[in-house]
């Protein structure tokens, strides 16, 4: 089945939430996911709070998560921040498929501009308010790796 850039990206979001919401639960949470696919307030709603999965191969070269300028609002006004690691297709990094909780308010970002003229602001991973929580199954490395657009 070929699937486009688009419905790719949707997947591999749908399966970040899945693996973020299946954590929170063997944690004791309550979890409720927002049925509109288009939320721009949170992904899902753990224990009463609103919670936001980035699901992507982190900026490797930069040791950072990315997101475009326009979701800081969303990324900043949650309760909970995740960003799930996406392994890269050919290249080993040491934070492939870990699951890291992030500290909405408290974590910096930097710019970069992309070589197709894009702004990304960069959240790098070695900072406090990004935590290495839980390396996900092999089940669940081989569905993200499934649906990445990458090819790094």
């Amino acid at each position: 089945m070929n699937l486009s850039k688009e419905q790719k990206m949707d997947a591999l979001g749908r399966i970040g939430e899945k693996i973020v919401s299946n954590f929170l639960v063997k944690e004791g949470s309550i979890v409720t996911h927002s049925t509109n696919p288009y939320d721009n307030e949170k992904d899902l709603i753990a224990d009463g709070k609103k919670v936001e999965v980035k699901t992507q191969v982190p900026f490797i070269m930069e040791n950072a998560f990315t997101f475009l300028p326009k979701q800081l609002k969303k990324c900043r006004s949650v309760d909970t921040l995740f960003f799930v690691a996406v392994p890269a297709p050919r290249h080993y990094y040491k934070w492939d498929g870990w699951v890291f909780r992030v500290d909405p308010k408290n974590f910096y970002i930097r710019t970069k501009n992309t070589k197709d003229g894009r702004t990304m602001y960069l959240v790098d991973i070695n900072q406090e308010a990004v935590i290495p929580i839980q390396k996900v199954s092999n089940e669940d490395l081989k569905e993200l790796k499934k649906y990445t657009n990458s090819n790094f």
